[in-house]
């Protein structure tokens, strides 16, 4: 039967039924009149050379409650600009589209204010796309909902855009954002840095600190990690933001901190989408699995225990560590491996122990940097709505750089 068990505290929005997709979409222009809806999609430069991205902006063109696309790219040297813009003419139809080229030469104009103003500016990744894609849609005027989601989607539906938006477009709801998940399945199960890190990693942390409300509030969530949400600009751009893979998780202790549980929510997207995976350890240009995940765990125990004094920081991470790597890391392993069984899926028990490794040595590296260098985020930036405020032009400049 379809699942439609609610957490105690964080409402679920669940997936039960399929409405029909001509009425949503007509519902979707009246609910949004006075709220225009826009796309903000973070890229590398080398999704415009894969198939996903085109296949996506074909599908949101047609969508008629998006009023525009802003796609925030890096990665991009200066004789592939006119090609991205190309795609982007060529793949949207009549549809708005805008591309801000975060590590080109317009950009650093506003990246050397964030400078200026004591802030690491000069960080790129994605957590940077959408912190400079949030501080455009802000200074230039727009006054609705953003929706977000990942751009290597391989099987996209534009349900996904219409599940998003509802929840913060329709009145009697009355969320303020909605966070998005769904199952990473195909012939086996994915979703290791979720399933193998983040999930018993948080478990040990409730081991060693007890119940506190972050953690129950991180806990809540189905898929953390999941790269798609909605909000209402007001409220999205007062988020404070890392600039590289912690920006899922730093989302949600923002959500924690700026709202109460009624004003925000999960909903369950549906099917499995595909995407492309990651390596564990990736010797090419790319970050691996590992890279990644070092990233969202150093964000991950900032925020936890951003409040301890710096030495009992330390000494807190190497007990939850010690937890993590004797017992919690193993329990959900295995956990998931009868999953694997009963549905007849792939499981190799060698790479979930490789990865489990990984993630443990990538952790032990953490305490040691922590010891040595104190607990802090590279280039934690303050919200958008805040930079906005405090650097007078930072928005002009930001404006001007939009192609």
């Amino acid at each position: 039967m379809a699942d439609f068990y609610q957490h105690a505290r964080l409402p679920t929005l669940h997936h039960l039924a399929t409405p029909d997709a001509t009425a949503r979409n007509a519902e979707l222009v009246e609910l949004t009149q006075d709220r225009p809806v826009a796309l903000l999609l973070p890229a590398l430069h080398a999704e415009t050379q894969r198939p996903a991205l085109p296949a996506i902006l074909e599908q949101v063109s047609q969508v008629p409650y998006i009023s525009q696309v802003l796609l925030s790219m890096n990665g991009m040297a200066e004789d592939q600009v006119e090609s991205a813009l190309k795609l982007c003419r060529e793949s949207a139809g009549d549809k708005k589209v805008q591309v801000l080229w975060n590590d080109g030469p317009v950009l650093q104009a506003a990246h050397h204010r964030l400078a200026e103003g004591g802030w690491d500016g000069m960080c790129v990744g994605k957590g940077a796309n959408i912190w400079m894609g949030l501080a455009y849609l802000k200074a230039s005027g727009h006054e609705g909902i953003v929706i977000s989601h990942d751009t290597d989607i391989l099987n996209y539906s534009p349900s996904m855009l219409s599940k998003l938006c509802f929840p913060v477009a329709h009145p009697r709801l009355g969320y303020r954002f909605a966070k998005g998940y769904y199952s990473r399945v195909a012939d086996r199960l994915y979703g290791r840095v979720t399933r193998l890190l983040i999930f018993p990693l948080i478990q040990s942390f409730q081991d060693v600190l007890g119940v506190k409300p972050l953690l129950e509030h991180l806990m809540s969530f189905r898929y953390p990690l999941s790269g798609e949400f909605a909000g209402d600009l007001g409220t999205l751009a007062g988020f404070s933001l890392p600039p590289a893979w912690g920006l899922e998780i730093a989302m949600l202790c923002e959500s924690h901190r700026h709202l109460t549980p009624a004003e925000q929510c999960q909903v369950d997207l549906g099917f499995h989408f595909e995407h492309r995976h990651r390596q564990l350890i990736n010797p090419g240009l790319e970050q691996g699995l590992v890279a990644a995940a070092a990233d969202v765990v150093r964000c991950l125990t900032w925020q936890i225990l951003r409040d301890a004094e710096e030495r009992a920081a330390e000494s807190l991470l190497r007990l939850v560590l010690e937890r993590y790597a004797k017992h919690r890391a193993h329990e959900w392993m295995q956990r998931y491996e009868h999953v694997a069984l009963l549905n007849g899926l792939i499981f190799d028990h060698e790479e979930e122990s490789l990865a489990i490794q990984a993630f443990t040595e990538a952790l032990e590296e953490l305490v040691i940097s922590v010891g040595s260098k104190g607990l802090h985020v590279p280039g934690m930036r303050p919200s958008p709505a805040q930079a906005l405020a405090q650097l007078p032009g930072f928005g002009d400049h930001v404006v001007r750089s939009v192609l």
